[in-house]
């Protein structure tokens, strides 16, 4: 019968260096579980959704994808354990022999890996099971909602939260000027456009009025990058998922055609 750790070795790929640290923190000499480096609930939480997975039916690229990101969100509350403790609100703790919050949103999170052909969302899919070990702020019913609108979008979305996030400290120098009649938009920007559109669907986005002028007004088409900020539900998401860390270069190339 597969195990957790089986599942796992076919995580180097995505998860690199972490591979090696999530094995070490949750299997003790002989293949046994220990989990000193996580602490017995969030190993147990791991294990048990790891174990589950290894005995159904992946082909090799879902198996890289679920160990990867596995490999990733655990060697991440391993090293964030060394210097705060996690989540004590109940989140690790089951009623009536129901899968706990840590368990159903681990394995959520690593379905929606399993399933997602954008491997430059995958890290930032860890991020999000690796804060929200820590983060009691975010409950069950949330934390379900946030990770389905994970799901629903594209990395140019991840850049486009990332690059408005309040947590960003670069400036990118976003257009605050709105397109004018004769200007020749490239289908990259209009592809932006209507993927920015989306998030203000979405309400991820808040469109706020150009300084000086309050009768400015904004619909989801004509949102100046320079005036947006994330709502609040925007944030959260951006937060737990880290997307102000994507790389400058991949927020560089959004930032220039949106």
């Amino acid at each position: 019968m597969k195990n957790y750790l089986s599942l796992l070795s076919h995580g180097g790929k995505i998860g690199g260096s972490a591979l090696g640290g999530a094995i070490g923190s949750l299997a003790g000499p002989g293949g046994t579980v220990l989990g000193a480096a996580l602490g017995a609930a969030v190993s147990e939480a791991c294990v048990v959704v790891l174990d589950d997975l290894a005995n159904r039916y992946l082909s090799p690229k879902e198996q890289q994808r679920v160990a990867g990101v596995a490999a990733l969100a655990i060697d991440g509350i391993r090293e964030r354990l060394l210097f705060e403790g996690q989540r004590d609100d109940g989140f690790f703790e089951s009623a009536n022999d129901s899968p706990t919050a840590a368990e159903e949103l681990f394995e959520g999170m690593l379905l929606t890996a399993k399933q997602e052909h954008e491997q430059l969302k995958l890290p930032y899919l860890a991020n999000f099971y690796t804060n929200l070990v820590f983060d009691s702020s975010v409950k069950r019913s949330e934390a379900n909602y946030l990770l389905s609108l994970a799901e629903s979008l594209t990395f140019c979305q991840f850049c486009l939260l990332g690059l408005v996030s309040a947590k960003q400290k670069t400036a990118f120098g976003l257009r605050r000027r709105m397109w004018v009649l004769g200007d020749v938009l490239s289908e990259e920007t209009t592809s932006i456009g209507e993927q920015a559109a989306y998030l203000n669907q979405r309400q991820l986005f808040y469109n706020r009025p150009q300084s000086g002028n309050s009768d400015q007004r904004f619909t989801a088409a004509e949102a100046l990058p320079g005036y947006t900020r994330l709502s609040q539900i925007g944030q959260r998401l951006a937060d737990l998922m880290c997307l102000h860390e994507i790389d400058d270069l991949e927020l560089e190339a959004i930032a220039r055609a949106w």
